[in-house]
């Protein structure tokens, strides 16, 4: 299977965007309301960094978090853009699933040669596909011991 992470983004929703200056509280609300693990930051129109469910619990797990989540604001806690890990459009869904499990990330941004965000995709959005590669190939190869051509 090389099928490519564009064909993919092609169905998916838009892509929820927070800005760097909003709280963990504004994430957070974010995260809950539309069921998602991790927000991209954005400045204007340029991805400046990533934030997850995971940088918000490590940076809460070490604070009051009363006090934390009302005043800290994304741009302290996120992961910058200069350490994500981007894939391109072009990209299979084999290779950043190889890249999701070697970083130990969940979520990659992909991001145009002009350096745009295009889609994120998740290591759900992922197993969704190869599930569903793989029911098709497990029919097809059901209908042909069957004789059903």
């Amino acid at each position: 299977m090389n099928k490519r992470l564009i064909d993919v983004c092609k169905l998916k929703e838009n892509i929820i965007t927070i800005e760097p200056d909003a709280t963990i509280k504004d994430a957070v609300y974010h995260l809950n309301k539309h069921k998602i693990g991790c927000l991209i930051v954005m400045e204007n129109t340029n991805i400046i960094g990533i934030i997850s469910e995971r940088d918000i619990l490590s940076k809460l797990g070490t604070t009051d978090v009363k006090d934390e989540i009302h005043t800290t604001k994304i741009s302290e806690i996120m992961t910058p853009k200069e350490n994500l890990v981007v894939g391109h459009p072009e990209d299979t869904v084999e290779y950043l699933m190889n890249v999701m499990n070697e970083k130990k990330i969940r979520h990659i941004p992909l991001v145009s040669d002009e350096g745009k965000l295009v889609c994120l995709t998740s290591i759900r959005d992922i197993i969704r596909i190869l599930l569903k590669d793989s029911k098709a190939k497990v029919k097809y190869l059901s209908d042909y011991v069957q004789g059903k051509y």
